[in-house]
């Protein structure tokens, strides 16, 4: 079954009588009815069980968050754990995460951090927390949970009931936002924390000892007075306390579903990646850190509940722009991916017979076919789609190809009722085309809708933006004023231009492309 879509964004369509139901809330509801009388190990191993890998567990690895992690790691030290790095958190928090995640064997920690463009827009002085400490906490930790929780369908948190007058009647499980929220320590009290601290002979974060009893940012964070509240120390002369991830974020307008047709090209090409997924034992995906390839890399974290299953390879000439080598490397460790950089052979190394800008494009072939060979792989998933250019119009989902990437559009199998050729020679490999159906519009819609991030090189600065996204001794900009997604899927609703218009090698000669695509060439 295909993970849901999750809501679009908020757009000018009027409310009318529809009756919306809340999935989210209606199975709390049932989950509580049934597991409601459970707390701690007990209640996680009984959601983990109904619900495996679709629950992630949210930390600050604050002064009582060893409890609550220990447990998990009791049921399963695989949980997806999200770790809200905000930028201005303690650096004793930053160790006690690595020391604690090492004591209790977590393996799949994951940290999101705020977006450096917002960052850049929003706090260039860093003193926002002063000025407008709820707009610091929403684009700090509320924006990147948001990003974090996108394929899952709940997460656990570690409030209590004891804690606040707002927590007092905290339940057990709930919803907010389309999302489950479980609590497993909500009827739990200090002591009983403490007792358990003592009994798992946990390490405590080393600020506990100076007196900090609840941890967060560096500037909103103050020790507590002996016998005091112990979050009398957050925001500490403010009115505010909860940073935002826990508050109710009620939209002006009722979100509308994205369309029925993202819903379903989302559906499909999920599909087709656990059917990879099943049917080749050798698997890896490309990622050229493109509009596509992101796209490609959200659906498998959908399709897999959180954590792509397979490495992730870019092909690197060493000639992407310092953007695409920032967000590669910010979003790789952000997302959890078994990133693998192969080097592709300097162009001297390839065919001379090609025309010089796709000779160098060739590279990529070339680095590929030695990655298939070494690593001996059935399978690669790779972004592309039919409408881009003519020639990959003739694909199929699973294209099947020699291992030195020879293509025969003629000797393309057929592909009828969702049903794929996936058994292969030894000497061959399958190409998994799941966003073969998609058109760019679909892409920049379903990039808007779900929140995904994208290199900032495709937002238009100085009147020129890059709308498809290659290495930059082929590929050009185009004039355009677009600097918004929005912006984007205007200016594309009304161009005629091709999308490939910037790749120089696509207008060397006429049959270029098609002796990329024949010889390997994605």
């Amino acid at each position: 079954m295909s993970a849901p879509l999750a809501l679009a964004e908020l757009d000018s369509a009027p409310v009318t009588s529809e009756i919306v139901v809340d999935d989210a809330a209606l199975r709390a509801d049932d989950l509580m009815a049934r597991y409601g009388h459970l707390d701690g190990v007990e209640l996680l191993r009984a959601l983990f069980t109904e619900m495996p890998g679709q629950i992630a567990l949210v930390s600050s690895f604050g002064a009582e968050s060893a409890v609550l992690l220990a447990m998990a790691a009791e049921v399963d030290p695989a949980v997806p754990v999200i770790f809200l790095d905000t930028g201005k958190l303690f650096g004793e928090t930053i160790t006690y995460r690595d020391k604690l995640s090492k004591f209790l064997g977590l393996t799949n920690v994951q940290t999101f951090k705020p977006d450096p463009v917002a960052e850049a827009e929003l706090d260039k002085p860093g003193t926002l927390w002063r000025d407008n400490p709820d707009a610091c906490c929403h684009f700090r930790k509320v924006e990147p949970l948001d990003r974090a929780m996108a394929p899952f369908a709940g997460w656990i948190t570690g409030r209590k009931r004891f804690q606040s007058k707002s927590r007092a009647a905290l339940p057990v499980i709930e919803s907010e936002g389309g999302k489950l929220k479980i609590n497993p320590l909500a009827s739990w009290d200090a002591k009983q924390i403490a007792a358990e601290f003592k009994r798992r002979e946990l390490p405590a974060h080393p600020l506990v000892a100076d007196g900090f009893l609840s941890i967060g940012c560096m500037p909103c964070t103050d020790k507590v007075a002996p016998g005091a509240d112990a979050r009398s120390g957050r925001w500490a002369g403010m009115e505010k306390t909860e940073c935002g991830i826990h508050l109710s974020r009620i939209p002006a307008k009722r979100p509308q579903r994205a369309s029925k047709h993202l819903r379903e090209l989302e559906n499909q090409s999920i599909y087709i990646l656990r059917e990879a997924f099943a049917r080749l034992p050798k698997l890896a995906m490309l990622w050229s850190v493109g509009k596509d390839s992101n796209v490609l890399i959200w659906l498998a974290r959908k399709a897999f509940y959180g954590r792509v299953p397979f490495p992730v390879v870019e092909l690197d000439t060493g000639m992407e722009l310092s953007s695409v080598y920032e967000f590669r490397d910010r979003y790789a460790a952000e997302w959890g991916l078994d990133l693998r950089i192969e080097n592709c052979p300097p162009v001297e190394d390839i065919d001379p017979s090609l025309p010089p800008f796709a000779r160098a494009a060739a590279r990529k072939s070339a680095g590929l076919q030695t990655l298939i060979r070494r690593e001996k792989l059935n399978g690669v998933i790779v972004g592309i789609r039919r409408d881009e250019q003519s020639t990959r119009a003739k694909e199929r989902v699973f294209s099947p190809r020699s291992n030195q990437g020879d293509w025969n559009f003629e000797q393309q199998p057929a592909e009828f009722w969702d049903h794929y050729k996936a058994r292969v020679a030894e000497d061959e490999h399958v190409r998994i085309h799941p966003l073969l159906g998609w058109t760019e519009l679909d892409i920049w819609r379903y990039t808007k809708a779900e929140g995904i991030p994208v290199v900032p090189a495709y937002l238009a600065q100085d009147g020129v933006r890059y709308r498809s996204l290659g290495e930059t001794n082929i590929t050009q900009p185009m004039e355009s004023q677009a600097a918004s997604i929005d912006d984007i899927i205007a200016e594309l609703e009304a161009t005629r231009a091709p999308e490939r218009a910037g790749r120089i090698m696509d207008h060397e000669a006429e049959d270029s492309f098609e002796r990329l695509r024949s010889n390997g060439y994605m």
